[in-house]
């Protein structure tokens, strides 16, 4: 009977035990993002004869790829990218429609993170006061790493490093506990009296800042370390987007003797910053160290900055990726020793992708080109004079969309109607050009037309243009820096929107998959993990294969 008792006992409790212990489960003691600026989907593999075991190859073979993740809005730009990444939300919802963009509501442009209400922290006299005045009040949703502390009362922390002030700001959230980024005058990592600092930088930053380690690199030379073979060897006819120069070595003479810190942002050494400050600040901030999972954003900028400068074929570009997958190494070796594989939870993905330069492609008969974007105001200013009179019809020209002057079209006694397609006319003539919308069209077009669902989900009713214009393949608006050489992005096609995404370390099997994903399914997957709530704003889906 006692043995009988005993049977029906166990049975009885076991279920309640199983459920107990699958509501207790234990977490990552520490979740890191990565975000690689203007990564490629391609560059996982173009370069990856010349990679290490330990970087990339390690995510790849130990981790889960998600290869077909794309982004699934426009514009793709930095700003927009680390939103979308950290809330699981468009530009529709979470308001971040640009790095800049016309603001209704101030009548101005405005910058994705500026706030002139805030004070720098941690410059010197040589610092811009501006690089302190920022915040993430202009992002209307919150992120994953708002809700991991919103979850547990504030017990989790966070934390986020960039180069970029909006690649550290947007993927901290509204209540991070600590946030830095570069200043180039200074060479010190600073934040503003927006977050917990607004006191003063914690005594480990003015310890760290004190080292110095951006005169070390700007005393070096930036040269070639390794036999490049994914790069065109004839690359350089076509010059650069901004001041460096294409071929090796580099060096920093001028900017050593102008003390500027900011060259540094396009070489590996701004990587190489990244990574050394992201590592004291786990060790600073005893990020892991109890119970309660904490998040660290990273997002390695220098990628970015080399690519517009370059090119995507460019020696410098591949030497870059070599170089970034060492700095990759080190982090993960580190996280590895401190934690545990086990223990800590990896993501990797990149805010945007990038293009072809147009100057080579139409050098190999593609078709391809530059949109005049920074003088169309002032073509359409004209047309529109001629046709109803002068007036200041447009208010700004920004991201492919146009805001109008309402009370300047209604003063002429004009229908405001038959300017705006009147603009539109003109723009459908200019080469380039796909096609050009009222924004009221948009919600009209059929699901089939092409990429209209990434238009919608790239429009907020309050802060987007009255009209907007799309072009055609290869073709970019960045005439102001991408006339020749160089790279940018921004559009909804493939080179602009397909980046990897790669998991790897806690409770993630070794896998692939080519099932569609979004760049918003990133942050509900996270929070299906982390068994916490998804974004407030979310529109993404959990990836159910990263979960087996």
């Amino acid at each position: 009977m006692r043995v009988l008792f005993s049977i029906l006992l166990t049975i009885f409790l076991f279920p309640l035990a199983a459920s107990s212990q699958k509501a207790m489960q234990p977490k990552p003691k520490i979740v890191v993002g990565i975000v690689v600026d203007q990564m490629r989907y391609d560059f996982l593999y173009r370069y990856q004869r010349h990679y290490g075991p330990g970087g990339f190859n390690r995510l790849l073979e130990g981790g889960f790829s998600c290869e077909n993740t794309h982004f699934n809005y426009v514009p793709t730009y930095t700003g927009p990218g680390h939103a979308a990444i950290y809330s699981g939300s468009t530009p529709s919802m979470n308001g971040i429609i640009g790095n800049d963009w016309f603001d209704p509501e101030w009548n101005t442009k405005r910058y994705c993170t500026e706030d002139k209400r805030q004070k720098l922290v941690g410059g010197t006299a040589k610092s811009k006061p501006s690089t302190g005045q920022h915040s993430p009040a202009s992002m209307l949703s919150s992120t994953i790493t708002d809700e991991l502390r919103l979850s547990n009362n504030f017990r989790s922390k966070v934390a986020s490093v960039c180069l970029k002030d909006r690649g550290a700001i947007l993927p901290a959230g509204h209540i991070p506990n600590a946030c830095y980024w570069f200043d180039d005058a200074s060479g010190n990592w600073i934040t503003s009296s927006y977050y917990p600092d607004s006191m003063g930088l914690p005594q480990w930053v003015k310890e760290y800042n004190a080292r110095r380690w951006p005169d070390t690199f700007l005393n070096k030379t930036w040269a070639l370390g390794h036999a490049p073979t994914e790069s065109f060897p004839d690359w350089n006819y076509l010059g650069t987007y901004g001041s460096m120069t294409s071929g090796f070595p580099h060096d920093f003479a001028s900017a050593r003797a102008s003390g500027n810190y900011g060259i540094l942002r396009y070489t590996p050494y701004g990587n190489t910053l990244v990574t050394n400050f992201a590592m004291r600040t786990i060790e600073g901030m005893q990020l892991g160290d109890d119970e309660n999972p904490d998040f660290l954003c990273i997002s390695y900028s220098a990628t970015d900055y080399c690519a517009h400068q370059f090119g995507i074929h460019a020696e410098e570009t591949e030497d870059m990726y070599v170089r970034m997958d060492r700095e990759l190494t080190r982090l993960l070796d580190y996280l590895d020793k401190k934690f545990g594989k086990n223990n800590v939870l990896v993501f990797l993905t990149a805010d945007h992708g990038g293009a072809e330069t147009p100057a080579h492609l139409n050098k190999l008969r593609i078709p391809a080109g530059v949109f005049p974007e920074s003088i169309l105001e002032d073509q359409l200013e004209k047309n529109l004079a001629n046709q109803f009179g002068a007036a200041d019809f447009i208010k700004a020209v920004e991201n492919q969309q146009i805001w109008l002057n309402w009370e300047a079209i209604v003063d002429l006694n004009q229908s405001p109607e038959e300017v705006a397609h009147a603009i539109t006319d003109q723009l459908r003539a200019m080469p380039g050009v796909y096609d050009a919308l009222l924004r009221q069209e948009v919600d009209l077009l059929p699901a089939e037309y092409p990429f209209i669902s990434e238009v919608r989900r790239g429009i907020h009713p309050r802060r987007s243009g009255h009209i907007l214009y799309l072009l055609d393949p290869a073709w970019h608006a960045d005439d102001k820096y991408f006339g020749k050489g160089g790279t940018t992005h921004g559009s909804p096609y493939p080179y602009d929107t397909h980046v990897p995404l790669l998991w790897y370390g806690w409770r993630i099997q070794p896998g692939e998959s080519h099932k569609p994903v979004s760049i918003t399914d990133i942050a509900p997957t996270l929070a299906a993990i982390l068994r916490i709530m998804e974004p407030n704003g979310t529109t993404g889906k959990v990836i159910e294969e990263v979960m087996r």
